[in-house]
Protein backbone atom coordinates (compact mmCIF):
# COMPACT_ATOMS: atom_id res chain seq x y z
CA UNK A 1 0.00 0.00 0.00
CA UNK A 2 1.32 3.55 -0.70
CA UNK A 3 1.83 5.75 1.63
CA UNK A 4 -1.08 7.41 3.00
CA UNK A 5 -0.82 11.37 2.03
CA UNK A 6 -2.23 14.64 3.26
CA UNK A 7 -6.05 14.42 3.58
CA UNK A 8 -6.67 18.27 3.19
CA UNK A 9 -3.89 19.11 0.48
CA UNK A 10 -3.65 15.46 -1.81
CA UNK A 11 -7.35 14.94 -1.58
CA UNK A 12 -8.40 18.71 -2.99
CA UNK A 13 -5.49 18.47 -5.83
CA UNK A 14 -7.05 15.08 -7.13
CA UNK A 15 -10.99 15.60 -6.58
CA UNK A 16 -11.10 17.45 -9.79
CA UNK A 17 -13.34 16.57 -12.58
CA UNK A 18 -12.68 13.77 -14.33
CA UNK A 19 -11.62 13.55 -17.96
CA UNK A 20 -13.98 12.16 -20.66
CA UNK A 21 -12.01 9.64 -21.61
CA UNK A 22 -13.39 6.58 -19.54
CA UNK A 23 -10.80 4.38 -17.48
CA UNK A 24 -12.99 2.59 -15.49
CA UNK A 25 -12.07 -0.84 -16.71
CA UNK A 26 -8.75 -0.34 -15.71
CA UNK A 27 -9.55 0.68 -12.23
CA UNK A 28 -12.15 -1.94 -11.62
CA UNK A 29 -9.38 -4.59 -11.91
CA UNK A 30 -8.24 -4.01 -8.64
CA UNK A 31 -11.69 -3.68 -6.73
CA UNK A 32 -12.25 -6.25 -4.40
CA UNK A 33 -15.02 -4.99 -2.55
CA UNK A 34 -13.67 -6.90 1.05
CA UNK A 35 -12.92 -10.32 -1.61
CA UNK A 36 -12.10 -13.63 -0.48
CA UNK A 37 -9.16 -13.78 -2.69
CA UNK A 38 -6.55 -16.36 -2.83
CA UNK A 39 -3.71 -15.02 -0.13
CA UNK A 40 -5.82 -13.37 2.08
CA UNK A 41 -8.02 -15.94 2.81
CA UNK A 42 -6.54 -19.14 2.38
CA UNK A 43 -7.91 -21.33 -0.14
CA UNK A 44 -11.26 -20.18 -0.35
CA UNK A 45 -13.54 -22.09 -2.32
CA UNK A 46 -16.41 -20.30 -2.94
CA UNK A 47 -13.94 -18.18 -5.39
CA UNK A 48 -14.04 -21.05 -7.94
CA UNK A 49 -17.38 -21.54 -8.33
CA UNK A 50 -17.90 -20.31 -12.09
CA UNK A 51 -14.52 -21.35 -13.20
CA UNK A 52 -12.84 -23.98 -14.95
CA UNK A 53 -11.51 -27.39 -13.16
CA UNK A 54 -7.89 -26.40 -14.52
CA UNK A 55 -8.15 -22.76 -12.50
CA UNK A 56 -9.49 -24.49 -9.59
CA UNK A 57 -6.24 -27.23 -9.53
CA UNK A 58 -3.72 -24.50 -10.14
CA UNK A 59 -5.55 -21.97 -7.49
CA UNK A 60 -5.97 -24.71 -4.77
CA UNK A 61 -3.11 -27.00 -5.21
CA UNK A 62 -6.02 -29.57 -5.44
CA UNK A 63 -5.27 -32.80 -7.43
CA UNK A 64 -9.26 -33.63 -8.76
CA UNK A 65 -9.98 -36.56 -10.64
CA UNK A 66 -13.03 -37.48 -12.61
CA UNK A 67 -15.13 -39.45 -10.89
CA UNK A 68 -18.46 -39.91 -13.15
CA UNK A 69 -20.14 -37.38 -15.64
CA UNK A 70 -19.40 -33.35 -14.46
CA UNK A 71 -18.51 -34.92 -11.06
CA UNK A 72 -14.57 -34.86 -9.98
CA UNK A 73 -12.71 -35.33 -6.47
CA UNK A 74 -9.56 -35.30 -4.62
CA UNK A 75 -10.70 -38.51 -2.45
CA UNK A 76 -11.75 -38.02 0.76
CA UNK A 77 -10.75 -34.26 0.63
CA UNK A 78 -13.11 -32.78 -1.75
CA UNK A 79 -15.72 -33.11 -4.57
CA UNK A 80 -16.81 -30.75 -7.12
CA UNK A 81 -19.64 -30.53 -9.70
CA UNK A 82 -18.75 -28.91 -12.99
CA UNK A 83 -21.46 -29.21 -15.63
CA UNK A 84 -20.68 -27.93 -18.85
CA UNK A 85 -17.24 -27.35 -17.35
CA UNK A 86 -17.92 -24.27 -15.36
CA UNK A 87 -18.22 -25.60 -11.31
CA UNK A 88 -21.33 -25.23 -9.73
CA UNK A 89 -21.09 -26.76 -6.61
CA UNK A 90 -18.75 -28.35 -4.04
CA UNK A 91 -18.74 -30.19 -0.56
CA UNK A 92 -15.81 -30.08 1.13
CA UNK A 93 -15.05 -33.54 3.03
CA UNK A 94 -11.82 -33.02 4.79
CA UNK A 95 -8.56 -31.04 5.22
CA UNK A 96 -8.20 -27.70 7.40
CA UNK A 97 -6.13 -25.83 4.44
CA UNK A 98 -9.20 -25.48 2.37
CA UNK A 99 -12.39 -22.93 3.48
CA UNK A 100 -16.19 -22.42 2.67
CA UNK A 101 -17.32 -18.82 2.80
CA UNK A 102 -14.69 -18.32 5.61
CA UNK A 103 -15.54 -21.61 7.46
CA UNK A 104 -12.77 -24.54 7.28
CA UNK A 105 -13.24 -28.39 8.41
CA UNK A 106 -12.99 -28.80 12.11
CA UNK A 107 -14.11 -25.45 13.58
CA UNK A 108 -15.83 -25.10 16.43
CA UNK A 109 -19.82 -24.45 15.94
CA UNK A 110 -19.55 -20.96 17.93
CA UNK A 111 -17.08 -20.06 16.03
CA UNK A 112 -18.50 -20.78 12.11
CA UNK A 113 -22.21 -19.81 13.15
CA UNK A 114 -21.35 -16.02 13.37
CA UNK A 115 -19.31 -16.21 9.73
CA UNK A 116 -22.36 -17.92 8.18
CA UNK A 117 -24.90 -16.11 9.66
CA UNK A 118 -22.74 -12.87 8.78
CA UNK A 119 -23.25 -13.79 4.92
CA UNK A 120 -26.87 -15.91 4.76
CA UNK A 121 -28.52 -14.47 8.11
CA UNK A 122 -30.22 -16.87 10.23
CA UNK A 123 -30.23 -20.83 9.09
CA UNK A 124 -33.61 -21.73 7.13
CA UNK A 125 -33.93 -25.02 8.84
CA UNK A 126 -31.52 -27.66 10.81
CA UNK A 127 -31.91 -31.53 10.49
CA UNK A 128 -30.55 -34.29 12.72
CA UNK A 129 -29.01 -37.39 11.71
CA UNK A 130 -29.26 -39.91 14.61
CA UNK A 131 -27.34 -42.50 12.97
CA UNK A 132 -23.74 -40.74 13.13
CA UNK A 133 -25.26 -37.94 15.99
CA UNK A 134 -24.48 -34.77 13.80
CA UNK A 135 -26.51 -31.84 13.01
CA UNK A 136 -26.77 -30.16 9.09
CA UNK A 137 -27.40 -26.86 9.07
CA UNK A 138 -29.24 -25.40 6.01
CA UNK A 139 -28.19 -21.95 4.74
CA UNK A 140 -29.94 -19.67 1.39
CA UNK A 141 -28.66 -16.50 0.26
CA UNK A 142 -28.75 -14.75 -2.97
CA UNK A 143 -29.38 -17.63 -5.03
CA UNK A 144 -26.69 -19.44 -3.20
CA UNK A 145 -26.91 -22.03 -0.60
CA UNK A 146 -25.18 -24.07 2.06
CA UNK A 147 -25.25 -27.06 4.23
CA UNK A 148 -22.87 -27.50 7.11
CA UNK A 149 -22.83 -30.54 9.09
CA UNK A 150 -21.76 -30.19 12.76
CA UNK A 151 -20.24 -33.91 14.76
CA UNK A 152 -21.45 -34.96 18.23
CA UNK A 153 -18.34 -32.54 19.23
CA UNK A 154 -19.73 -29.52 17.81
CA UNK A 155 -16.94 -29.27 14.65
CA UNK A 156 -17.64 -29.00 11.16
CA UNK A 157 -17.62 -32.62 9.15
CA UNK A 158 -18.72 -31.55 6.26
CA UNK A 159 -19.61 -28.13 4.07
CA UNK A 160 -21.58 -28.17 0.56
CA UNK A 161 -21.80 -24.95 -1.33
CA UNK A 162 -24.41 -24.70 -4.30
CA UNK A 163 -25.00 -21.94 -6.85
CA UNK A 164 -28.59 -21.54 -7.44
CA UNK A 165 -29.39 -20.96 -11.07
CA UNK A 166 -33.15 -20.36 -12.27
CA UNK A 167 -34.74 -20.29 -15.34
CA UNK A 168 -35.04 -16.71 -14.88
CA UNK A 169 -31.97 -15.52 -14.08
CA UNK A 170 -30.61 -17.82 -16.86
CA UNK A 171 -33.08 -15.51 -19.18
CA UNK A 172 -32.19 -12.25 -17.23
CA UNK A 173 -35.22 -11.89 -15.00
CA UNK A 174 -36.54 -11.79 -11.26
CA UNK A 175 -32.61 -11.11 -10.26
CA UNK A 176 -32.35 -8.93 -7.28
CA UNK A 177 -30.77 -5.45 -8.09
CA UNK A 178 -32.19 -3.73 -4.92
CA UNK A 179 -33.32 0.23 -5.33
CA UNK A 180 -34.08 2.02 -8.17
CA UNK A 181 -30.88 4.46 -7.56
CA UNK A 182 -31.41 6.77 -11.26
CA UNK A 183 -32.72 7.18 -14.76
CA UNK A 184 -30.43 8.70 -16.94
CA UNK A 185 -33.21 8.97 -20.23
CA UNK A 186 -35.43 5.85 -20.24
CA UNK A 187 -32.31 3.93 -18.93
CA UNK A 188 -32.54 2.67 -14.97
CA UNK A 189 -29.81 2.33 -12.81
CA UNK A 190 -30.51 0.11 -9.41
CA UNK A 191 -28.30 -0.23 -6.22
CA UNK A 192 -26.11 -3.02 -7.60
CA UNK A 193 -24.71 -1.21 -10.53
CA UNK A 194 -23.92 1.65 -8.55
CA UNK A 195 -22.10 0.25 -5.97
CA UNK A 196 -20.20 -1.62 -8.00
CA UNK A 197 -18.80 2.16 -8.95
CA UNK A 198 -19.26 3.34 -5.83
CA UNK A 199 -17.15 0.56 -3.93
CA UNK A 200 -14.68 0.64 -6.80
CA UNK A 201 -13.70 4.23 -5.92
CA UNK A 202 -14.16 3.86 -2.14
CA UNK A 203 -11.27 1.25 -2.03
CA UNK A 204 -9.18 3.37 -4.21
CA UNK A 205 -9.24 6.33 -2.09
CA UNK A 206 -9.37 4.23 1.40
CA UNK A 207 -6.11 2.39 0.23
CA UNK A 208 -4.38 5.95 -0.26
CA UNK A 209 -5.75 8.62 2.15
CA UNK A 210 -7.23 5.89 5.09
CA UNK A 211 -10.93 5.70 5.94
CA UNK A 212 -10.56 8.65 7.83
CA UNK A 213 -11.22 10.52 4.38
CA UNK A 214 -15.03 10.30 4.75
CA UNK A 215 -15.48 12.86 7.24
CA UNK A 216 -13.18 15.60 5.50
CA UNK A 217 -14.66 18.80 4.96
CA UNK A 218 -12.94 19.50 1.92
CA UNK A 219 -13.63 22.38 1.30
CA UNK A 220 -14.94 24.04 4.50
CA UNK A 221 -18.47 24.19 3.04
CA UNK A 222 -20.13 21.56 5.47
CA UNK A 223 -19.83 18.74 3.11
CA UNK A 224 -18.02 15.81 3.70
CA UNK A 225 -15.87 13.93 1.32
CA UNK A 226 -18.34 10.43 0.87
CA UNK A 227 -20.97 13.26 -0.22
CA UNK A 228 -18.82 14.63 -2.72
CA UNK A 229 -17.35 11.17 -4.06
CA UNK A 230 -21.50 9.94 -4.37
CA UNK A 231 -22.25 13.45 -6.44
CA UNK A 232 -19.06 12.76 -8.29
CA UNK A 233 -20.24 8.61 -8.94
CA UNK A 234 -23.95 9.93 -10.21
CA UNK A 235 -21.86 12.26 -13.08
CA UNK A 236 -19.75 9.75 -14.35
CA UNK A 237 -22.80 6.84 -14.29
CA UNK A 238 -24.83 9.40 -15.80
CA UNK A 239 -22.06 10.52 -18.57
CA UNK A 240 -21.41 6.51 -19.35
CA UNK A 241 -25.23 6.24 -20.36
CA UNK A 242 -25.58 8.96 -22.44
CA UNK A 243 -22.45 7.77 -24.03
CA UNK A 244 -23.73 5.13 -24.71
CA UNK A 245 -26.82 5.58 -25.75
CA UNK A 246 -25.30 7.97 -28.27
CA UNK A 247 -23.50 4.80 -29.21
CA UNK A 248 -26.47 2.94 -30.47
CA UNK A 249 -27.58 5.95 -32.38
CA UNK A 250 -24.11 6.62 -33.73
CA UNK A 251 -23.91 2.66 -34.66
CA UNK A 252 -21.00 2.42 -32.78
CA UNK A 253 -20.47 -1.56 -31.14
CA UNK A 254 -18.15 -3.40 -29.52
CA UNK A 255 -16.33 -6.19 -31.76
CA UNK A 256 -16.35 -9.73 -30.57
CA UNK A 257 -12.83 -9.19 -29.06
CA UNK A 258 -14.42 -6.23 -27.18
CA UNK A 259 -16.86 -8.38 -25.97
CA UNK A 260 -14.91 -11.19 -24.82
CA UNK A 261 -12.19 -8.35 -22.53
CA UNK A 262 -15.86 -7.13 -21.29
CA UNK A 263 -16.64 -11.29 -20.31
CA UNK A 264 -13.34 -12.02 -19.19
CA UNK A 265 -12.61 -9.27 -17.19
CA UNK A 266 -16.30 -9.17 -15.16
CA UNK A 267 -15.30 -13.43 -14.55
CA UNK A 268 -11.72 -12.63 -13.31
CA UNK A 269 -13.61 -9.63 -11.06
CA UNK A 270 -16.41 -11.63 -9.88
CA UNK A 271 -14.24 -14.78 -8.99
CA UNK A 272 -12.37 -12.08 -6.93
CA UNK A 273 -14.98 -11.23 -4.81
CA UNK A 274 -16.37 -12.36 -1.22
CA UNK A 275 -19.66 -14.01 -0.96
CA UNK A 276 -20.94 -11.90 1.61
CA UNK A 277 -20.38 -9.10 -0.65
CA UNK A 278 -21.94 -10.88 -3.76
CA UNK A 279 -25.24 -11.23 -1.20
CA UNK A 280 -25.04 -7.77 0.01
CA UNK A 281 -24.97 -5.71 -2.89
CA UNK A 282 -26.35 -8.07 -5.11
CA UNK A 283 -23.04 -8.10 -7.74
CA UNK A 284 -23.31 -10.83 -10.21
CA UNK A 285 -21.24 -12.00 -13.20
CA UNK A 286 -23.87 -10.71 -15.86
CA UNK A 287 -23.86 -7.44 -14.01
CA UNK A 288 -19.93 -6.71 -14.29
CA UNK A 289 -19.61 -7.52 -17.42
CA UNK A 290 -22.45 -5.17 -18.25
CA UNK A 291 -20.30 -2.47 -16.50
CA UNK A 292 -17.02 -3.14 -18.11
CA UNK A 293 -18.87 -3.35 -21.62
CA UNK A 294 -19.81 -0.09 -21.07
CA UNK A 295 -17.01 1.54 -20.04
CA UNK A 296 -15.46 0.00 -22.97
CA UNK A 297 -17.68 1.31 -25.25
CA UNK A 298 -17.38 4.65 -23.23
CA UNK A 299 -13.83 4.56 -24.72
CA UNK A 300 -14.71 3.52 -28.07
CA UNK A 301 -16.89 6.11 -28.75
CA UNK A 302 -14.37 8.41 -27.41
CA UNK A 303 -11.95 7.46 -29.59
CA UNK A 304 -14.02 7.72 -32.80
CA UNK A 305 -15.46 11.14 -32.34
CA UNK A 306 -12.01 12.26 -31.32
CA UNK A 307 -10.01 10.79 -34.52
CA UNK A 308 -9.69 14.01 -36.44
CA UNK A 309 -8.77 15.88 -33.83
CA UNK A 310 -5.53 18.73 -34.89
CA UNK A 311 -2.33 17.19 -34.02
CA UNK A 312 -0.30 19.22 -34.88
CA UNK A 313 1.98 20.47 -31.60
CA UNK A 314 5.36 22.31 -33.34
CA UNK A 315 8.19 22.14 -30.91
CA UNK A 316 8.00 25.47 -29.83
CA UNK A 317 5.40 25.70 -28.33
CA UNK A 318 6.17 21.45 -26.70
CA UNK A 319 10.08 22.14 -26.04
CA UNK A 320 11.33 20.65 -22.86
CA UNK A 321 14.74 21.36 -21.56
CA UNK A 322 16.92 19.62 -18.32
CA UNK A 323 18.71 21.48 -16.10
CA UNK A 324 21.15 20.76 -12.89
CA UNK A 325 21.43 23.53 -10.28
CA UNK A 326 23.11 24.42 -7.30
CA UNK A 327 21.75 26.80 -4.71
CA UNK A 328 23.49 28.75 -1.94
CA UNK A 329 20.85 29.96 0.22
CA UNK A 330 20.67 33.80 1.37
CA UNK A 331 20.61 34.06 5.11
CA UNK A 332 19.29 36.98 6.64
CA UNK A 333 20.40 38.84 8.89
CA UNK A 334 24.16 38.45 7.48
CA UNK A 335 27.03 41.02 7.97
CA UNK A 336 28.38 42.57 5.17
CA UNK A 337 31.34 40.84 6.06
CA UNK A 338 29.14 37.50 5.57
CA UNK A 339 27.74 38.26 2.97
CA UNK A 340 30.72 38.79 0.74
CA UNK A 341 31.84 35.32 2.30
CA UNK A 342 29.03 33.51 1.18
CA UNK A 343 28.81 35.35 -2.12
CA UNK A 344 32.72 33.95 -2.49
CA UNK A 345 31.99 30.65 -2.24
CA UNK A 346 29.33 30.68 -4.84
CA UNK A 347 32.04 32.21 -7.18
CA UNK A 348 34.27 29.65 -5.79
CA UNK A 349 32.07 27.16 -6.58
CA UNK A 350 30.88 28.72 -9.92
CA UNK A 351 34.27 28.49 -10.93
CA UNK A 352 34.71 24.87 -10.28
CA UNK A 353 31.14 23.85 -12.20
CA UNK A 354 33.15 25.42 -15.44
CA UNK A 355 36.01 22.95 -15.20
CA UNK A 356 34.05 19.79 -13.62
CA UNK A 357 33.31 16.95 -15.54
CA UNK A 358 30.66 15.72 -13.27
CA UNK A 359 28.40 18.99 -12.21
CA UNK A 360 25.91 16.62 -10.80
CA UNK A 361 28.34 15.34 -8.00
CA UNK A 362 29.05 19.10 -7.66
CA UNK A 363 25.84 19.62 -6.97
CA UNK A 364 24.77 17.01 -4.52
CA UNK A 365 27.97 17.97 -2.26
CA UNK A 366 27.26 21.36 -2.45
CA UNK A 367 24.06 22.12 -3.07
CA UNK A 368 21.44 23.70 -0.29
CA UNK A 369 18.53 22.54 -2.55
CA UNK A 370 16.75 19.13 -2.19
CA UNK A 371 16.06 18.85 -5.81
CA UNK A 372 18.90 19.43 -8.10
CA UNK A 373 16.84 18.64 -11.62
CA UNK A 374 14.76 20.34 -13.42
CA UNK A 375 12.96 19.65 -16.77
CA UNK A 376 10.53 22.34 -17.77
CA UNK A 377 9.06 24.08 -21.25
CA UNK A 378 8.45 27.75 -21.68
CA UNK A 379 6.10 29.04 -18.80
CA UNK A 380 7.09 25.51 -16.46
CA UNK A 381 10.23 26.75 -14.63
CA UNK A 382 10.38 26.07 -11.01
CA UNK A 383 7.41 28.09 -9.76
CA UNK A 384 9.43 28.67 -6.00
CA UNK A 385 12.02 30.81 -8.08
CA UNK A 386 11.25 34.25 -9.92
CA UNK A 387 11.30 34.41 -13.96
CA UNK A 388 15.60 34.74 -14.08
CA UNK A 389 15.99 31.08 -13.36
CA UNK A 390 13.80 30.02 -16.26
CA UNK A 391 15.28 32.73 -18.42
CA UNK A 392 19.06 31.45 -17.52
CA UNK A 393 17.84 27.98 -18.22
CA UNK A 394 17.03 28.73 -21.40
CA UNK A 395 19.54 30.79 -23.20
CA UNK A 396 21.80 27.47 -22.36
CA UNK A 397 23.01 25.19 -24.60
CA UNK A 398 23.92 21.74 -23.99
CA UNK A 399 26.95 21.47 -21.97
CA UNK A 400 26.79 24.80 -20.67
CA UNK A 401 27.12 26.74 -17.03
CA UNK A 402 25.72 29.48 -16.64
CA UNK A 403 26.53 32.63 -15.20
CA UNK A 404 25.23 33.24 -10.93
CA UNK A 405 21.87 33.64 -10.72
CA UNK A 406 19.85 35.66 -8.07
CA UNK A 407 16.89 35.24 -6.66
CA UNK A 408 14.75 35.76 -3.49
CA UNK A 409 15.91 32.35 -2.16
CA UNK A 410 19.35 32.71 -3.16
CA UNK A 411 22.12 31.96 -5.42
CA UNK A 412 22.06 29.76 -8.33
CA UNK A 413 24.51 27.93 -10.56
CA UNK A 414 22.68 26.06 -13.81
CA UNK A 415 24.04 23.25 -16.15
CA UNK A 416 22.22 22.38 -19.23
CA UNK A 417 21.79 18.38 -19.29
CA UNK A 418 19.67 18.90 -22.38
CA UNK A 419 18.83 21.92 -24.43
CA UNK A 420 15.82 20.04 -26.19
CA UNK A 421 14.94 17.10 -24.09
CA UNK A 422 13.08 14.70 -27.04
CA UNK A 423 11.58 12.48 -24.64
CA UNK A 424 9.78 14.63 -22.40
CA UNK A 425 8.95 17.13 -25.66
CA UNK A 426 7.23 13.97 -26.68
CA UNK A 427 5.43 13.51 -23.85
CA UNK A 428 4.18 16.48 -23.69
CA UNK A 429 3.02 16.92 -27.41
CA UNK A 430 0.69 14.07 -26.36
CA UNK A 431 -0.22 15.64 -23.01
CA UNK A 432 -1.31 18.36 -25.60
CA UNK A 433 -3.22 16.43 -28.24
CA UNK A 434 -4.87 14.23 -25.75
CA UNK A 435 -6.19 17.56 -23.82
CA UNK A 436 -7.61 18.83 -27.36
CA UNK A 437 -9.53 15.44 -27.63
CA UNK A 438 -10.94 15.80 -23.99
CA UNK A 439 -11.80 19.17 -24.92
CA UNK A 440 -13.36 18.32 -27.89
CA UNK A 441 -15.43 15.28 -26.50
CA UNK A 442 -16.47 17.41 -23.70
CA UNK A 443 -18.24 20.27 -26.04
CA UNK A 444 -19.81 17.17 -27.86
CA UNK A 445 -21.03 15.45 -24.54
CA UNK A 446 -22.30 19.31 -23.10
CA UNK A 447 -24.51 19.11 -26.66
CA UNK A 448 -25.85 15.31 -26.19
CA UNK A 449 -26.67 15.95 -22.38
CA UNK A 450 -29.35 18.31 -23.46
CA UNK A 451 -31.77 16.18 -24.85
CA UNK A 452 -32.01 13.76 -21.28
CA UNK A 453 -33.18 14.07 -18.49
CA UNK A 454 -31.47 12.62 -14.89
CA UNK A 455 -33.48 11.98 -12.05
CA UNK A 456 -31.83 10.72 -9.08
CA UNK A 457 -32.95 8.81 -5.77
CA UNK A 458 -31.67 11.28 -3.57
CA UNK A 459 -32.76 9.83 -0.47
CA UNK A 460 -31.46 6.13 -1.48
CA UNK A 461 -28.09 8.34 -2.59
CA UNK A 462 -28.13 9.93 0.94
CA UNK A 463 -28.61 6.82 2.37
CA UNK A 464 -25.53 5.39 2.00
CA UNK A 465 -23.08 6.14 4.66
CA UNK A 466 -19.14 5.04 3.54
CA UNK A 467 -17.28 4.71 6.49
CA UNK A 468 -20.03 2.61 8.13
CA UNK A 469 -20.22 0.23 4.49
Amino acid sequence: MRGRKNLQGGLKNRFTFHKFKILVPVLLMFLVLSACRLGEERYELTSYIGSSIAAFEKGTGANLTLASNDVYVMEGVVQVIAPGGEIASLTLLNSEDYLVCGVKIGMNQKEAEPILTGIFGKEISKTVNADNNSITYYYLGQNKKLYISYDAAEKVSEISYYKVVTDEEENDQNVTTGELMMMVGDTKVYYNEAMVYLKSAEQNYENEYSKDIWDVDLYGNGRTFDSLLKDEIIKQITELKIIKDRAEKLGIILSEEEQADAKAYAKEHYEGLAVKDIDRYFITEALLEKVYADNILANKVFENMTINVDTNVSDTKAKQITVWHILINKKDNLTEEESAQAYQKVQNLWEKAKETDDFHALAEANSEAERIEYTFGRGGGPKEYSDSFEQAAFTLKTGEVSSIISTDYGWHILYCVSDFNEDATIQVKEDIIEQRRNEMFAKLYSEWSTEYDVVVNTEAWNAIALKDE
